[in-house]
């Protein structure tokens, strides 16, 4: 008996999955690219649930609270910015890590990439991420946090909007008419101990203990200063604190550190009791024991901020020369380091992988 004859194909015009190209969606906070953007950036920052999380029973008042407080927090926050010249980085920077990224899996795994930024609380947002994406043809990509340790404040928040975003493009038939025609994203939501970030950390912080006196080299304190999160995050089960310790641990074993690392916090916001100690309380401590010189390691930054640029080269570094510490050595965030940039792009390849895209 004759066998039937194979059925045409179909004339899509679709690429096989694996000739597909990928977007990789690198997915930050976001900061004002100028002054007078500067109150707007907080009143998002401030609205938004899962960043900021009032109780239940007040998140009614939340749009009201957010520009209250960025109405009342913009002078002074205008002038840190002005301290670092009118502007964030942050945007340029997570650029160049997308693009690097993109790069790197091409390199890699031979595939199109195309990176692109998706930012929480200002440009560019997540919609115009994923309006790029369906204007070059990308249906299927990876979403990529540059926050290595999860939370449901930064990471959690994240996802939710660029969930939305693609929700509201395919609403508007930004990827064609048919249903299903969509954004796939397929999620890379922690990595604290990906060995490619550790060395990056490692390294830097290398580079960074090289300018201490060379007496004081093996026995400088290196404090890694996190971003803090209000105690009831923790207490709700977020994450985000046994993950920072996972990455200071990992890092501090790389090199040898010991009794010499010390975990602390930065960045407190509001009246609510906060993790501990804060980098502050941990400088002091440090020129209590008689050190003259200290490491501060911006742990849970991925790139230059508002954070790293101010709060520790300005604000700590006046705090820890008031408190008799001569050296103060600062080192920088993973950025676009090799190492780092080889992490990510290796995340997004396995979860590619895991969805047949490469």
């Amino acid at each position: 008996m004759s066998q039937p004859a194979p059925a045409p194909a179909r004339a899509t015009g679709a690429l096989p999955a694996e000739r597909q190209p990928l977007g990789v969606v690198l997915l930050n906070l976001g900061g004002p690219d100028s002054l007078s953007a500067v109150e707007p950036f907080l009143r998002n920052l401030f609205a938004d649930p899962d960043v900021i999380q009032l109780p239940p029973v007040v998140r009614w008042f939340q749009p009201i609270f957010a520009r209250l407080v960025a109405q009342g927090r913009g002078p002074k926050a205008r002038a840190a910015y002005e301290q670092i010249g009118g502007r964030s980085p942050i945007a340029e920077e997570s650029l160049a890590q997308a693009t690097a990224v993109a790069a790197e899996l091409e390199r890699r795994g031979g595939l199109r990439a195309h990176g692109v930024v998706a930012m929480g609380c200002w440009h560019p947002f997540s919609d115009e991420a994923v309006a790029t994406l369906a204007r070059v043809g990308i249906r299927r990509a990876v979403a990529v946090p540059l926050f290595p340790q999860y939370s449901r404040s930064t990471t959690g928040a994240s996802f939710v909007a660029l969930d939305q975003a693609v929700a509201r493009a395919t609403a508007a038939g930004a990827f064609g008419k048919r249903a299903g025609d969509t954004l796939e994203i397929e999620r890379v939501e922690r990595y604290p101990a990906a060995p490619g970030y550790l060395e990056a950390i490692a390294e830097r912080v290398r580079a960074a203990a090289a300018t201490v006196p060379h007496a004081e080299r093996h026995t400088v304190p290196v404090l890694f200063s996190a971003h803090g999160l209000p105690e009831a995050y923790i207490q709700r089960g977020d994450p985000y604190l046994d993950e920072i310790r996972t990455t200071v641990v990992a890092v501090s074993m790389r090199l040898g550190l010991g009794a010499r690392a010390h975990l602390c916090f930065q960045s407190r916001v509001g009246p609510r009791r906060w993790l501990g100690p804060t980098t502050e309380e941990a400088l002091d401590a440090v020129a209590q024991a008689g050190h003259r010189s200290v490491v501060v390691v911006p742990i849970a930054f991925t790139g230059e901020h508002i954070e790293t640029l101010q709060e520790i080269d300005i604000l700590y570094k006046e705090h820890a020369e008031r408190a008799g510490i001569a050296c103060f050595a600062r080192a920088r965030t993973v950025g676009t380091h090799p190492a780092f940039i080889g992490a990510l792009a290796e995340l997004a390849l396995e979860a590619a992988r895991a969805r047949g895209w490469a």
